[in-house]
């Protein structure tokens, strides 16, 4: 496969660009064959993530649509499309080798909610997409299944941002009632209030706030996911300004995609702010639309871990037994 800029060897069939060519200016002009509806993103007025959408139909997340003179939600303060389960403490989540929460017998609310403000090529839960196949859930469905042995809420996806209202509703309550951590593993690109406002629940409850940065070159983060990482730095300095004990960060290293130059800018990004945010590389596995990649490379993996050593004190490798 040849790359429609360069003409060079390209390592997926979804992606048309080689590594080089998807951080470049050109990359731009291929965002749109990737990614569905980008027309409707800024200018309009729903307000439930930093994407703006416009609802002359339906937002890009699915979660809110137009009617005609009406604006219909999915989801509200009182109910959300999600799946929620039980996850045994520790858990697989990307913060448990530093989370206090992964030290303590017991178990964790896993929320996993549909609809998602990206358009990840590689989305590792691609499953979210399907809106029309999620349970209706209420405040009062998800308080119920809180009990005793119930140590933290994480409320994922998906990503929570575009069902933010309902999340922020429950976890104010769960917190008051049951006294439980409250964390978040999210793309970042929320709608600014709303993240602080969680992200002021995780520090009085002694959570953590993930955010997964994808590319630190905006083209190649674009191409990726479909949308721009400007409102998701912007987003982390922000919480970092008022509540900095709770931020986390993690990159899936794509293959060949997401290299060393990638990790460093989000690293030297990260200790501009503190060296001891903690980092999480993870292993890429083929899923979704780029299946047709390989595991990340072992040599391409130690790299990146070597660069982000260089900036940050905490640094992790996540997956690690795919390469091993």
């Amino acid at each position: 496969m040849k790359c429609e800029v360069c003409g060079k060897e390209r390592p997926s069939k979804t992606i048309p660009l080689c590594p080089k060519c998807a951080k470049s200016e050109k990359a731009r002009e291929f965002v749109s064959l990737l990614h569905e509806n980008l027309d409707v993103i800024g200018g309009g007025d729903c307000g439930l993530c930093s994407n703006m959408c416009r609802l002359d139909d339906v937002g890009l997340c699915k979660i809110r649509r137009r009617e005609g003179e009406k604006v219909i939600s999915l989801s509200s303060k009182e109910r959300a499309l999600l799946h929620a389960y039980y996850d045994p403490l520790p858990t697989n989540c990307c913060n448990a080798w530093f989370c206090e929460g992964s030290k303590l017998k017991g178990y964790n609310l896993a929320v996993f909610y549909y609809g998602c403000n990206f358009d990840c090529l590689y989305c590792q839960n691609w499953e979210h997409k399907f809106v029309e196949r999620a349970r209706i859930f209420t405040v009062k469905d998800l308080l119920g299944m809180i009990n005793e042995r119930v140590k933290c809420v994480c409320h994922f996806g998906g990503s929570p941002e575009p069902q933010m209202d309902f999340a922020l509703n429950f976890s104010e309550i769960a917190y008051k009632e049951f006294g439980v951590m409250i964390c978040w593993e999210w793309n970042g690109a929320g709608n600014r209030s709303k993240a602080l406002k969680a992200a002021e629940l995780s520090s009085v409850s002694n959570g953590t706030v993930k955010f997964d940065l994808k590319a630190w070159n905006e083209n190649l983060h674009l191409i990726l996911t479909g949308r721009s990482n400007e409102e998701v730095l912007k987003n982390f300095e922000a919480i970092f300004e008022r509540y900095p004990e709770v931020l986390s960060a993690t990159t899936l290293l794509v293959p060949y995609y997401v290299d060393a130059e990638e990790v460093r800018g989000i690293a030297s990004f990260l200790a501009s702010l503190s060296e001891e945010i903690p980092y999480s590389l993870l292993v890429f596995h083929p899923d979704y639309r780029l299946r047709d990649l390989p595991v990340t490379p072992k040599e391409q993996v130690y790299e990146c871990y070597r660069v982000a050593r260089r900036y940050l004190k905490r640094v992790n490798i996540g997956n690690i037994f795919l390469i091993l």
